[in-house]
């Protein structure tokens, strides 16, 4: 899993920062994603290139999105 913290920039690094990201996983390789708020627009990058994602809201102020490119793994939040 490769961690990408973006809650300490502001927009549109991490959005720049995840896309990038993003184009880089292969195979089976998952994004780890933390953020202050739910990234809605690099949702419709992933879908509209071949990804997919899971996007789970911790606390207020604190979501974790999983992006791969594998249509077999599975994303999932683990539940600390």
């Amino acid at each position: 899993m490769i961690l990408l913290d973006t809650r300490e920039f502001d927009h549109p690094l991490p959005l720049e920062m995840a896309v990038e990201a993003f184009r880089k996983l292969s195979g089976e390789e998952v994004l780890h994603m933390i953020h202050r708020r739910e990234p809605l627009p690099l949702f419709e990058i992933i879908t509209k290139n071949g990804g997919r994602y899971l996007s789970v809201m911790e606390a207020e102020g604190l979501w974790h999105i999983y992006i791969t490119r594998s249509r077999t793994v599975e994303l999932e939040h683990p539940h600390v």
